[in-house]
């Protein structure tokens, strides 16, 4: 990916939540050598597309989770609270989940998805 050729060897450690089947094939690059990349949670059709000789010269330590546990996701929390990181969101209507779906599915999603509760 063009894109992200600026970012080439930057980074110590990549969390992805892309919740969509994607080409790993790229992101692997922005990683220093002996970095590491995480998938947490599982893409639809649990499916990551990834070049096995990609992911072997770059040395990156690739791993994954179906999720992380309570002690974990607290610590992340905290972690993000402390240091003033916030994710990207969309609040969406309970009347909006479908339409919402079909717009990760195609991906179109451009933050993640929020219900609102009291649309119910």
């Amino acid at each position: 990916m063009e894109k992200l050729k600026p970012y080439k060897k930057k980074l110590h450690y990549m969390i992805s939540t892309i919740p969509a089947q994607f080409d790993l094939g790229a992101y692997p690059s922005i990683v220093k050598p002996g970095g590491h990349f995480t998938q947490i949670g599982m893409p639809v059709g649990f499916q990551i597309n990834v070049s096995n000789i990609e992911l072997a010269s770059s040395r990156v330590n690739f791993n994954a989770s179906l999720i992380g546990g309570i002690p974990q996701t607290q610590e992340v929390l905290h972690y993000c609270a402390d240091n003033r990181i916030y994710p990207k969101i969309q609040v969406v209507k309970a009347d909006e989940i479908n339409e919402s779906w079909e717009k990760i599915l195609n991906k179109h999603a451009r933050y993640r998805y929020v219900i609102d509760a009291k649309t119910f």
